[in-house]
């Protein structure tokens, strides 16, 4: 019997799931950044407000603001049953491309070479769903949903504030919302400034097809404010 798996036979599991070293179970890191956190709620990713999550899938469209961008995108997501697809589309500057597959949900989007010189936008019909900006070279957005089949489980939150401000402080939410439509924000909280650490002894669980973001706003003018969180996307055992 492995340690916490049938996959991982050590009690180096960290190590093991980081490496690839099981199908079943894989390390999923989010980040989120957003520069300008408002007095409402918003989620925290780069391209700014209330994150809109599709109603159903489609063709993406791919542009950079610069024509100096020519390398590949790599773009993760689900397909309408929730199943994991992926694409890569090659960037024509100024021009927009669109990828093969139609995508339900866009859990990352990553450049393949160089730095990008320009804003990338992947847009779902009129909606920006991910944002790349300059020279950032990957989506950085505080989103996810849970492909079909698999669990995800929070272990790790870690919150930086940018204000100095000491009568501002920043209120965050959990929000989770399962494919009934069922939405919860939960676990929320204010800080000030500095940065906000829970690092979680038995690991938050969040079930399949299942979106999970976090969202912000602040007490007091706009603030910068950033998100890491450690998950483990994991197969149930049969």
């Amino acid at each position: 019997m492995g340690y916490f798996h049938v996959d991982i036979d050590s009690p180096h599991a960290g190590l093991e799931i980081a490496a690839g070293q099981s199908q079943n179970l894989s390390s999923i890191n989010v980040f989120g950044f957003n520069r300008t956190i408002g007095a409402g709620f918003e989620t925290i990713w780069e391209y700014g407000g209330a994150y809109p999550f599709p109603a159903s899938a489609s063709i993406l469209s791919v542009v950079s603001s610069s024509a100096s961008d020519t390398m590949g995108v790599l773009i993760s997501g689900l397909d309408e049953n929730y199943a994991e697809i992926y694409d890569v589309v090659t960037l024509n500057g100024l021009t927009p491309v669109s990828t093969t597959n139609a995508f339900f949900r866009i859990n990352s989007a990553v450049i393949l070479a160089g730095s990008n010189v320009g804003n990338i936008s992947i847009s779902h019909g009129s909606d920006v769903v991910q944002y790349i900006g300059v020279g950032i070279g990957l989506a950085q957005s505080c989103v996810y949903t849970v492909p079909a089949g698999k669990d995800l489980y929070l272990f790790r939150i870690s919150m930086t504030s940018g204000t100095v401000n000491p009568n501002k402080y920043i209120t965050y939410r959990n929000v989770v919302t399962n494919s009934s439509g069922r939405t919860l924000r939960v676990a929320e909280g204010t800080f000030q400034n500095n940065q906000q650490n829970f690092d979680r002894q038995i690991p938050f669980r969040i079930a399949e097809k299942t979106d999970f973001s976090f969202e912000a706003k602040s007490s007091s003018g706009d603030n910068e404010l950033s998100i890491f969180i450690e998950t483990l996307l994991m197969k149930p055992e049969d």
